[in-house]
């Protein structure tokens, strides 16, 4: 797998460890932390050259489950092929329910939910999710529990994830061992079906993001093989129907801030994703 990605993960680790404080209870576990500690990825395991398929990651969240009593499992729904689309609720919260993540919503808590593998050869949100999960199971982020309920769902194209071919992104560096294809199993693009929603994934989406209710929702893209000057971009919500408050809060305060911790802590700059139209024949944008 590229650098970009190592990069994209560390960014994100880097993220858990500014919000980690020092003090603070968590529920214990009954189950040695080692066990999460030398957890690795499909892609971890390979250096980067290969990427998870669906069944490893419904095992890694398995594990992060059994020992980590913050790390619950729920369903987001199921795929045109019958495969399970799972969800985990992280945080300080009665249970996985909608209804538990809204009472911790009422309470004052800030919920999250963020979702990866859209396009399923965009495998890098997908994985570092995975590996973000596991260092806040390890760290245990206590800041983060007393304001924060996360909802992440982290193999969304499950089918897609598993039509694994080398040539699936041909202007993409990597991974080398292949990677999944943009639609689902019916050919649909995920990411442009928020309106028909003719496929049984996107209606989940919506059914879920309807029942949680969350306050922010992040999707995790991957940039279509096109070179940028940063290691990771990003982009505010383009409806031209966002509220004017949401849109200048995102970029004149959330997205500088994103900018400014990522570059404390690792170095690396940031900036607002660009759709180049037609650059090395890509058009289809995020």
């Amino acid at each position: 797998m590229t650098r970009p990605f190592i990069h994209l993960a560390a960014a994100a680790l880097a993220l858990v460890a500014i919000a980690t404080p020092a003090a603070g209870q968590r529920p214990a576990s009954s189950r040695p932390m080692a066990s999460i500690a030398a957890l690795r990825t499909a892609a971890e395991r390979s250096g980067y050259a290969e990427t998870t398929r669906h069944a490893d990651v419904l095992a890694f969240l398995d594990t992060l489950a059994r020992h980590d009593p913050w790390m619950r499992k729920a369903t987001l729904g199921y795929s045109v092929e019958g495969r399970r689309l799972p969800l985990v609720v992280w945080g300080d919260v009665a249970g996985a329910t909608p209804g538990a993540v809204r009472a911790a919503r009422a309470s004052g808590k800030a919920v999250v939910f963020v979702m990866a593998n859209i396009h399923a050869g965009e495998v890098e949100g997908k994985e570092a999710m995975l590996a973000m999960l596991r260092e806040m199971a390890l760290r245990r982020p206590v800041g983060w529990a007393e304001h924060l309920v996360l909802v992440v769902a982290p193999i969304y194209n499950a089918d897609g994830n598993e039509r694994v071919r080398l040539d699936n992104r041909p202007l993409q560096l990597g991974p080398v061992g292949g990677m999944g294809q943009r639609p689902n199993a019916l050919d649909l693009d995920l990411n442009r079906d928020m309106m028909k929603l003719a496929s049984p994934e996107a209606r989940a989406l919506v059914t879920a993001l309807t029942a949680y209710a969350p306050d922010v929702l992040v999707d995790l893209h991957t940039t279509n093989g096109s070179s940028h000057a940063y290691h990771l971009t990003y982009a505010p919500g383009l409806s031209p129907d966002t509220p004017r408050s949401i849109d200048a809060y995102l970029r004149t305060d959330l997205l500088p801030a994103v900018t400014r911790a990522v570059r404390a802590a690792t170095g690396y700059e940031t900036e607002h994703y660009g759709n180049l139209q037609g650059a090395f024949g890509e058009t289809g944008g995020p």
